[in-house]
C-alpha cells in the first residue's frame, strides 16, 4: 500500500506582507465608498420638500436640471417672462434708489440717526429630520461666512416683509443648526400689534398638539386681544432686530382667562410654512452697532 504525503504549502514573508496591505487598501477603499454613498443618500433624503430636479455647480450654486425636460417653445416663453421681469425688477430698484436718497437727505435736516444696517446671508437648508422638520433644521454656512449663535433666521414673504422662522443655535465652520419657532425651548418676545402688549412665545402647552400652532402668554391681562391679530419682534432678544413678523394669534370667540389667573395666554399661528422651506436668511447684526433693531 503506497502512502501520500501532503505537503503544506508555505508562505514568504513578503507574500503574507502584500495580503495584509492589499486587505488594508481594500477596507479603506470599501470604508470610502460607504462614506460618500450614506452622503448621497442623506442629501437626497433630507431635501424631499425640494420640488425640482437639481445638481450642485463647482461654484456651490444649484442649477434646476428640469429646464432640460422642457420644449423649446416653453424655454423661449420662460426667457421672455424672466426678461420682462428684470426689466420691472430694474425700474423698481430705480425708484427705490431714489426713495431712499430722498430719505436719507430728510433724515439729515430733520436730525434723526440713521437706522442700522443689517447683513443678509442667504443660506441651504441641507439636513433635516422628516418627523421634526418643524422644530429644527441644518443649512450649509456657519461661522466661516459670519453666521453666530444666536442669529435670527427668517423668510421672506412674497410682498417682502420678513417672517422669523427661528434663531441659530449651534455654529461650526461651514454649517448652522438653527431651532424654529416650534421648538418648545425657545421663548422669543412678541408685541401684538392691535394694542403693543408683549407676551412670551412657548410658555405653556397648546390644546392642539400638531396643529402647527404656537403657545403665547404672560400677556396683561385685557380684553381687546383680536383672533388674527400680528405678532411682531420686539428687538429685545441680541441678534433678533424688532418688528419682523412672528405670526397671528388663534383663539375661537373673545379672550377669556380663568379664575384667578395672572395673565392671557393663547395660541399664535406662525407666519413661516415650514413644509416649503428650502432657502433661508440669516441676519448678522453685528456690525449694525444696535443689536436690538
Amino acid at each position: 500500500m503506497k502512502h501520500y504525503s501532503v505537503k503544506k504549502r508555505k508562505y514568504s514573508p513578503r507574500t503574507l506582507a502584500i495580503s495584509g496591505i492589499s486587505l488594508l487598501i481594500l477596507l479603506i477603499v470599501l470604508t470610502a465608498c460607504f462614506r460618500v454613498l450614506r452622503h448621497v443618500m442623506t442629501r437626497g433624503g433630507d431635501n424631499f420638500f425640494y420640488p425640482y430636479l437639481k445638481i450642485a455647480s463647482g461654484t456651490g450654486t444649484i442649477r434646476d436640471k428640469s429646464l432640460l425636460l422642457r420644449s423649446s417653445a416653453e424655454l423661449a416663453g420662460m426667457v421672455e417672462k424672466l426678461a420682462n421681469d428684470n426689466r420691472e425688477l430694474a425700474l423698481q430698484n430705480s425708484a427705490s434708489a431714489e426713495l431712499l436718497a430722498e430719505n436719507r437727505k430728510l433724515r439729515r435736516m430733520l436730525y434723526l440717526h440713521q437706522r442700522p444696517q443689517y447683513r443678509f446671508i442667504a443660506a441651504e437648508i441641507i439636513m433635516r429630520d422628516p418627523l421634526r422638520y418643524r422644530e429644527f433644521f441644518t443649512i450649509g454656512k456657519g461661522a466661516s461666512h459670519g453666521i453666530k449663535p444666536g442669529a435670527a433666521v427668517v423668510d421672506v414673504s412674497p410682498d417682502g416683509r420678513l417672517l422669523l422662522i427661528g434663531i441659530v443655535s449651534e455654529c461650526s465652520a461651514r454649517s448652522a443648526k438653527v431651532i424654529t419657532l416650534m421648538d418648545s425651548s425657545l421663548h422669543i418676545s412678541g408685541r401684538i400689534g392691535v394694542n403693543n402688549m408683549v407676551g412670551f412665545t412657548n410658555t405653556g402647552s397648546i390644546s392642539a398638539p400638531g396643529a402647527g400652532r404656537i403657545k403665547i402668554g404672560m400677556l396683561p391681562l385685557r380684553d381687546d386681544y383680536l383672533s388674527g391679530g400680528a405678532v411682531m419682534t420686539t428687538g429685545y432678544e441680541k441678534g433678533i432686530p424688532g418688528g419682523i413678523k412672528i405670526g397671528e394669534l388663534y383663539f375661537s370667540g373673545s379672550p377669556r382667562t380663568g379664575f384667578g389667573e395672572t395673565d392671557f395666554s393663547c395660541e399664535m399661528i406662525p407666519a413661516v410654512r415650514f413644509e416649503s422651506l428650502h432657502f433661508v436668511t440669516v441676519i448678522d447684526t453685528s456690525n449694525s452697532g444696535d443689536d436690538a433693531g
